[in-house]
């Protein structure tokens, strides 16, 4: 007697994940949700014209120094990011688009780490991109009006094209690459915080999770206001270079760095869990 082709999912390791299973699931996704990516995408190209021209027009073309490249990229990855995040699991907000993706033939784990695939790893990939084919145009104009003007005080070096994750030099202005790595993780963590509000409040689920990131960003100055903790303690694997640690300053950058995105990712998976078994 053969067994049902639908008891394969539950057999033995292939019921976690199957690869062929898996590619089908990315395929599904892109297939739906393209158009909500590429619109997203474009609106936020759209912003950073605006906000480019606004500046160059301020400056008159002769200011864009790397510092200030570096400021909107950050803060530019980290708001779209965030709300890239919560619109993830858009679908799970209505029943009936719910009740597909919830029947979708994945196991959890696969949706899960799809969504930390596409979430964690593509988006900030392709927002890079798009940032540097955005700010590359904008920086070689201000490099060509501070050649062709008479301001001797025009540094070509402070104009340096921003590019993430790669050596900045000697300005102590940029971020160096050790440093950008702490901002990748903060934003993993806070991209996990949004896809797990999403998940988790039923109605106005953006802004309620926005308000809880609010208050525990309250919360976490409260709390390091009174224990005295210091940049220097609670950013020490970032900005630390040749100094060695204590064991307890070790430990509170692990908690911080390596404990909490994971268990927001986690938080991420029983959530979507819960909503497979209901």
């Amino acid at each position: 007697m053969t067994m049902p082709a639908h008891t394969d999912l539950g057999a033995g390791a292939s019921s976690v994940f199957s690869a062929s299973r898996f590619l089908r699931l990315s395929r599904a996704q892109w297939a739906e949700q393209r158009t909500q990516y590429l619109g997203h995408m474009l609106v936020v190209g759209m912003l950073a014209v605006v906000v480019l021209l606004f500046l160059l027009v301020i400056a008159s073309g002769r200011e864009f120094p790397t510092w200030l490249q570096q400021m909107l990229y950050l803060w530019g990855v980290f708001l779209t990011g965030f709300v890239f995040a919560a619109r993830y699991f858009n679908a799970m907000a209505r029943r009936e688009s719910a009740l597909l993706a919830l029947m979708r033939p994945a196991s959890v784990f696969e949706k899960w780490l799809l969504c930390v695939l596409v979430v964690a790893v593509l988006y900030p990939l392709c927002y890079s991109l798009l940032f540097l084919a955005f700010m590359w145009p904008a920086q070689q104009v201000v490099l060509a009006i501070g050649a062709l003007g008479s301001d001797s005080y025009f540094d070509p070096a402070k104009h340096a094209l921003f590019v993430p994750m790669w050596p900045q030099g000697h300005d102590a202005s940029v971020s160096s690459a050790r440093q950008q790595v702490g901002f990748l993780i903060a934003l993993w963590a806070f991209q996990a915080l949004a896809v797990a509000g999403s998940l988790y409040f039923r109605r106005a689920a953006m802004l309620k999770t926005m308000a809880l990131a609010f208050v525990l960003f309250l919360m976490t100055l409260l709390v390091s206001a009174t224990a005295k903790a210091s940049d220097t303690v609670l950013f020490a694997w970032w900005s630390a270079s040749g100094v060695t640690l204590s064991l307890g300053v070790h430990a509170i950058n692990a908690v911080l760095w390596i404990g909490l995105p994971m268990l927001l990712w986690l938080q991420v998976y029983l959530h979507l869990r819960e909503k497979e078994l209901r």
